[in-house]
């Protein structure tokens, strides 16, 4: 009889991890939602990065320090004569900012989608530290690539999503400045004074700034954020019980494929109206003011206003660092050049349309008065 036990403990042992294995596998059913989104995610981000932006900084990077047709743009679509009369050079502008525009803006409503459908199941918990969820924010924006501008419908998703306001201005400030392509053309195409500089203010404006800020204006209440739908709504999404593994693949698909639709559409409407017409009021700037004979000499009111013209102008990812470079090379006054390196592409009109539209008003009128007189403070002293 004893011969046989082992026999039947190994018999007993096959027929546990046979009937286990299908177990195992058929749990999968319980996980279409995540595989769905982070499946998703990995190919937005991989066509983005690989065929456009990463290709596209390395060619800035070859090009840094050569001429720009504009701060605006690096190409042109449409060339017209220097002489041509004001509204087609507006149009030219335009057309050009827009197409300089078009991959980013669009990979951002994607994306921005994507994250504010997925929030709806699984919720950010990321406690309440305001200082380390504006850090994390960051370290997620280090390789994103995108500029300020296109980095809002991303920020936007977050929040529409009830995420925090500080993950997504931490994201909002790192992407475009903390990108590694864009650190080394810095370094490279800038004196070390000012590439340090720039760094150790952008540090503190996503560690310190950013969450004091918006901790001082939650003093009293929470932000009154935007949200898509109401609270108890958007948090009555209940999940399949852990157990409960009947969802089939093609129910989820359609289900997360319909709210990535309609988040799409509904990031799609603001950042087009906001591009267009950030589009051609920069156009117009870039065409009627005499740039040449503005940067020629620094006055503190030269500098008050080359401020304002440059933290409102929404440019592309590393046009700051390009722009800067060219007008060293050129011979303009250098507190000029560290004013463009600092806040022409840190921040914009669009990000504070954001946050005035959706979050708070105070917050955009704040940060867009900091770097407005950040970049005259450091003009004056450079």
């Amino acid at each position: 009889m004893d011969l046989h036990k082992p026999t039947a403990h190994l018999d007993q042992r096959t027929y546990t991890s046979t009937a286990t294995a299908p177990l195992t596998f058929a749990r999968v059913r319980c996980h279409w939602r995540p595989i769905i989104l982070v499946s998703v995610g990995v190919v937005l981000l991989g066509v983005f990065w690989f065929t456009s932006r990463y290709p596209q900084l390395f060619s800035y990077a070859e090009q840094d320090g050569q001429a720009l047709p504009s701060m605006a743009y690096s190409s042109q679509l449409m060339t017209v004569a220097t002489d041509a009369p004001v509204w087609l050079r507006v149009l030219a502008a335009t057309v050009n900012w827009l197409d300089s525009m078009k991959v980013g803006m669009t990979f951002g409503v994607l994306f921005g989608a994507l994250l504010h459908t997925g929030l709806r199941y699984y919720p950010l918990r990321i406690g309440k530290n305001l200082y380390l969820n504006s850090l994390k924010g960051a370290l997620v924006g280090v390789p994103g690539g995108v500029c300020a501008n296109c980095a809002v419908p991303v920020a936007c998703g977050v929040t529409r999503g009830h995420g925090r306001v500080e993950v997504a201005l931490g994201f909002l400030f790192s992407s475009p400045n903390f990108n590694p392509v864009v650190v080394m053309m810095t370094f490279m195409a800038l004196p070390l004074a000012m590439t340090l500089t720039k760094y150790a203010i952008l540090l503190f404006v996503i560690l310190v700034v950013v969450p004091s800020l918006i901790r001082w204006l939650e003093r009293n209440k929470p932000l009154p954020v935007f949200t898509v739908g109401d609270e108890d709504t958007s948090c009555a999404i209940k999940l399949p019980p852990p157990e409960d593994c009947q969802e089939r693949f093609t129910t989820v698909f359609g289900e997360l494929a319909r709210d990535f639709g309609k988040h799409v559409w509904m990031l799609h409407k603001p950042t087009m109206t906001l591009m267009l017409l950030a589009s051609v009021i920069s156009a117009t700037l870039l065409v009627l003011i005499p740039w040449d004979s503005l940067l020629s000499e620094v006055t503190p009111l030269r500098l008050a206003f080359v401020s304002l013209i440059s933290v409102f102008m929404p440019v592309p990812i590393a046009l700051d660092v390009m722009f800067a470079a060219q007008l060293q090379q050129q011979g303009v006054p250098s507190g000029y050049v560290m004013l463009f390196a600092m806040t022409l592409g840190t921040y914009s009109i669009i990000p504070s349309i954001y946050l005035w539209r959706e979050v708070s008003k105070p917050l955009a009128v704040y940060l867009f008065v900091y770097f407005l007189v950040l970049g005259w403070v450091l003009g004056l002293l450079f």
